[in-house]
């Protein structure tokens, strides 16, 4: 049979000498610890902690019954020899003390107990407790008993099979199994690891399923950007080829009425149509329509022609030439 996990050890303390029996007693030092004796043999230390210490005195709450202090461990021993338990005192609870390790505190003692206890006939409270043989981690405190061979030798049969199997049936803790060996089984690894490999491989294919949806998304989103922005630059393309017609409209209408009513001369129609719509109206805007000559006016015999107004020079100004090259522009195109 293989090594049990769990295993039972013991350890004792002195009880206090003093005129007064104390209510707590000293069960468990702070680990790592071991007994003057030795042991324990299969791990490096016993190991108790205050985060330890808080399981073991949860499982010892939990349980409906008051914890019994009895004489000499008998209530482990009452299977094989037959004598009466009797009972030294009783406790509910324990206290985790740093630097110091775990108590029965509150503990009811009898008065034969107290009486015993003060004459000296008992010095020792030993504990019994449960611990995993790989890590020396204490699990549970299954006995407490007044005592005075802190080393209890007749405990020691406990921790072969039979001992455990007769404590598991007396003291029951949650989710421990003393069959179970220190380290998993191979087959159980394994079962283990194909466990995790099936969870991996479904994850795995979740994750690609959501990957290729996102794809489908984002290429989905593609072709509508694409889509929206060829049309966005059809309606720009569309507006701009509609604004420049309108203007050249606009500019081609101004031209026609200021040739037209005489603001501007024939010769000026190649310059104007090269202006953009803005600085034609401007210019239109500041220019009156050209007085009629002499000869427009039909006299044959007057070769002389009034004097530009104001408006006139401005326009000969804007165009660079002189006021007699713009008199005589007029009158070519006056014929």
């Amino acid at each position: 049979m293989s090594k049990p996990a769990v295993k039972v050890a013991s350890l004792a303390f002195e009880i206090a000498a003093t005129g007064t029996v104390p209510a707590e007693a000293h069960l468990l030092p702070v680990g790592p610890f071991r007994a003057a004796d030795g042991r324990p043999e299969d791990c490096e230390a016993w190991l108790l902690d205050a985060t330890i210490a808080a399981n073991v005195i949860q499982r010892l709450r939990d349980r409906k019954n008051d914890t019994l202090i009895d004489y000499e461990h008998q209530s482990l021993r009452a299977e094989y020899n037959g004598q009466p338990v009797i009972a030294a005192g009783w406790f509910h609870d324990m206290e985790w003390r740093d630097g110091k390790g775990l108590y029965a505190i509150g503990v009811d003692w009898t008065t034969t107990a107290k009486q015993r206890i003060a004459d000296k006939e008992y010095r020792y409270i030993s504990a019994v407790f449960y611990y995993y043989s790989a890590t020396g981690e204490v699990l549970d405190v299954i006995s407490v008993a007044l005592t005075n061979t802190p080393a209890i030798d007749g405990l020691d049969g406990l921790d072969d099979d039979d001992g455990l199997a007769t404590l598991s049936k007396r003291f029951s803790l949650p989710a421990l199994n003393p069959e179970t060996t220190d380290m998993p089984r191979p087959e159980e690894e394994l079962a283990a690891l194909r466990v995790t490999h099936a969870q991996i491989e479904t994850a795995q294919a979740a994750l690609t399923a959501e990957r290729d949806t996102l794809k489908t998304q984002v290429a989905a989103l593609t072709t509508e950007r694409d889509t929206v922005t060829a049309e966005l630059a059809a309606l720009n393309k569309q507006l701009n080829e509609t604004k420049a017609a309108t203007e050249a409209q606009q500019k081609t209408d101004l031209i026609t009425a200021a040739l037209t009513d005489g603001r501007m001369a024939p010769a000026l129609k190649p310059w104007a149509e090269k202006q953009t719509l803005a600085a034609l109206s401007e210019f239109l805007e500041t220019t009156a329509p050209l007085p009629i000559t002499q000869r427009q006016a039909g006299d044959g015999h007057t070769t002389g022609t009034a004097a530009l107004t104001a408006e006139q020079k401005a326009v000969a100004e804007k165009m660079g030439v002189t006021e007699e090259e713009f008199l005589a522009t007029q009158k070519k195109h006056a014929r």
